[in-house]
């Protein structure tokens, strides 16, 4: 027992609170465990990926990178929480009678000791500065991702509380009894109070003890009924985060017979996904990042994981603190067993509206925002899984996308026999893939160039199809495309939840590709090449898929595409969410477009991995916004913000949705642009090139 705490009055009272705290709290969290063990599993957690698994650790729990797009509140988070964990240090010393104090002195001779009085010394006046501007923020300023709490105050209140009595005590035990090892600010402030009576400075040490160890008991009886329970969830949900592309959804086994198809009540959720609401920290900035929360939808990304984590609560109140054994039950006729009713509560309509099941446009700003890897857009997935496949209670308008999909094998509902109507007009030949095998040309394919549904059959989009393949051309690379045989790769059914669809869909692309033996693929869509290259290895698809960006950007940087021309004027970049925030596609769009002589790129403000939605993806290409204002509406004012007369696209679904919208734009007399695909961009200042180059393979 160190000299400080033997100071201290009634000092073994407080190890007996102390570690009653700490059972209270192991108790209430097995409680949350309990819940956890009995809903539906998350899969297994493959150990060869310990490494990039505690990198996460590293990177999101303890450096908290993501924080940084805010740095304000950055700074003052870093400054509380590594204060916080260097003060438990001290903490742990008082609670244990001084013996880790005994052990880092040991070395040294109080050298390591010494340090970190210094250090906790230091620090504690960074966590009070930082609690002041926590309050300051939600009690004067209030950003409107912040709602107001009782919660949070309590929590704030609690850590300012301990931390000034950590630092106050030192000062006045510094004043009584002389100088303290390494606690330099104390030192420096006690002959501000050295002047008081001796039982003064004694009593106000002795009240500083007692308040930090009162306020951290109180702390961990408080926590797990918390959103502050974060501090401990955070490293492990960073742990067990998902590895898996970020465009990969969950698969579905359709064959099985107890199968819940998607997620319908809180047993149908996987154990993380519980853990995703403890997690929650209700910063709001994935709502402030939701497009749909942004033009006036009630879709709350915050709300939703706050709401499966309120049913998480709710579930556990017929628990007992102290689980009792099979004996107390039948001898005092207690249950203290999870009734089904509990975990059978629908979540849409009590986690989540019904209708913002359907605003959300699966971009994931929520899930690239979220400090503490939550993933929102596989659960809302999920849900509309269940609401399909099961409930067959869906928006009117999905009806027909559905049906084209499952006769035409294409959302528009067009015949087969218009795959290939785009190449009518080019100044050369567009092979398929059935006409060089029937010739015995297969091993000419350098690259399938997989056309999309929607630079198959809209006439805007079959433009961009159009000028990708001249640059092709011009580049000398040997190319084929599917033609008829070509279907839809699902990625809408599979969104908009109706997964069978989409198996069925893919199942016949795999059989297609692997009757001809392709593998290497480049498409223009990046929801073709999210499907192709992430999730058709789910029914047996593995193949090298590239996206037109990256490959247009190989050729000019190899040289076999070259470009040529006048002043290009200006041009603003959309970035696709599927292409950059799923698959970390940002700088090829941007090389390609700085290829081009004179072009002036301007950039907007929500750009990258932080672009904001067309408002397409998710399926919405087929609903209508019924609700708030349109999101496409919303990105088109950010690009004519900008002051550019283009605005470049890299995906067919935002090439509508923008030329919809600047067209509306234009009607209001609110600006006036064009949008056009990046190849369009490029071919139309390309030189052409006629053979040679082909042995160089630009899908390395």
């Amino acid at each position: 027992m160190t000299e400080e705490i033997a100071r201290v009055p009634l000092w073994p009272l407080a190890i007996v609170v102390f570690w009653t705290a700490v059972a209270f709290f192991a108790l209430a969290m097995w409680r949350h465990l309990r819940v956890m063990l009995v809903v539906a599993p998350s899969g297994p957690i493959a150990l060869r990926e310990t490494p990039r698994r505690a990198w996460a650790v590293v990177e999101h729990a303890l450096l908290q990178v993501r924080m940084f797009r805010d740095p304000p509140a950055a700074l003052m988070h870093h400054a509380i929480f590594w204060g916080f964990v260097l003060l438990t240090v001290g903490t742990a010393n008082a609670v244990t009678g001084g013996l880790v104090q005994a052990i880092v002195e040991w070395p040294f001779d109080g050298l390591l000791w010494a340090v970190a009085n210094a250090l906790q010394n230091v620090v504690a006046l960074g966590v009070i500065a930082g609690v002041g501007y926590a309050f300051w923020r939600r009690l004067v300023t209030k950003p409107a991702r912040l709602h107001y709490s009782n919660d949070a105050l309590i929590i704030l209140s609690l850590i300012g509380g301990l931390v000034s009595a950590v630092f106050l005590s030192t000062v006045f035990e510094a004043a009584r009894f002389g100088e303290l090892h390494g606690a330099v600010i104390s030192n420096a402030l006690a002959p501000l109070v050295s002047g008081l009576p001796p039982v003064v400075l004694e009593a106000g040490f002795a009240a500083g003890f007692w308040i930090h160890l009162l306020a951290v008991a109180t702390f961990l009886v408080y926590l797990p009924g918390s959103k502050h329970l974060h501090i401990f969830t955070t490293p492990l949900n960073a742990f067990l985060r998902k590895l898996a592309p970020r465009g990969e959804l969950p698969p579905m086994d359709l064959e099985r017979e107890d199968q819940t198809f998607g997620l319908r009540t809180l047993a149908d959720l996987g154990w993380k996904d519980l853990l995703d609401g403890f997690t929650c920290t209700e910063c709001g900035r994935c709502q402030q990042a939701c497009p749909a929360w942004a033009t006036g939808k009630p879709l709350n990304p915050k709300s939703f994981i706050m709401g499966i984590r309120d049913m998480t609560d709710e579930a556990e109140h017929g628990l007992n603190l102290i689980p009792n054994s099979p004996l107390v039950r039948e001898t005092y006729g207690l249950d203290d067993t999870l009734q089904p009713a509990a975990l059978a509560k629908p979540i849409v309509d009590d986690a989540i509206p019904y209708d913002a099941v359907w605003d959300c446009v699966t971009c994931g700003a929520c899930v690239e925002a979220c400090p503490v890897l939550i993933e929102h857009v596989d659960k809302i997935v999920g849900l509309r899984r269940n609401l399909v496949l099961e409930e067959s209670r869906f928006p009117t308008e999905l009806t027909g996308a559905f049906r084209n999909m499952e006769g035409a094998q294409n959302p528009w509902g067009q015949p087969r026999s218009t795959r290939t109507d785009w190449t009518k007009g080019l100044a050369f030949e567009v092979p398929t893939v059935a006409a060089l095998a029937a010739e015995g040309r297969l091993g000419e394919i350098e690259v399938l160039y997989w056309v999309g549904c929607a630079a198959a059959f809209d006439e805007r989009n079959r433009r961009v199809a159009r000028a990708f393949a001249t640059c092709l051309n011009a580049a000398g690379v040997s190319f084929a495309i599917l033609g008829q045989e070509e279907s839809c790769t699902g990625d809408p059914a599979r969104r908009m939840g109706n997964d069978y669809v989409f198996q069925m869909l893919a199942m016949g692309n795999v059989e297609t590709l692997g009757r001809y033996g392709l593998r290497s693929i480049v498409t223009a869509c990046p929801h073709c090449f999210n499907s192709l290259g992430n999730e058709y290895q789910q029914v047996g698809g593995n193949y090298e898929v590239v996206h037109h960006s990256v490959f247009l950007s190989r050729l000019l940087e190899s040289g076999r595409l070259q470009v040529a021309g006048d002043d290009a004027g200006t041009v603003t970049l959309h970035d696709p969410c599927y292409l950059t925030r799923y698959n970390g596609i940002v700088d090829p769009q941007r090389d390609v477009l700085g290829a081009v002589p004179g072009l002036d790129l301007r950039e907007m403000e929500n750009r990258g991995c932080q672009t904001f939605c067309c408002g397409a993806g998710g399926g919405r290409m087929w609903m209508e916004e019924q609700r708030g204002t349109r999101i496409n509406a919303e990105r088109t004012r950010q690009a004519l913000a900008t002051g550019a007369e283009t605005v470049a696209t890299a995906c067919p679904f935002c090439m509508v949705m923008m030329t919809d919208g600047l067209k509306d734009a234009a009607i209001a007399g609110t600006g006036v642009a064009s949008a056009q695909d990046i190849a369009e961009i490029l071919a139309t200042r390309v030189v052409p090139r006629f053979g040679g180059g082909r042995q160089l393979h630009v899908l390395q």
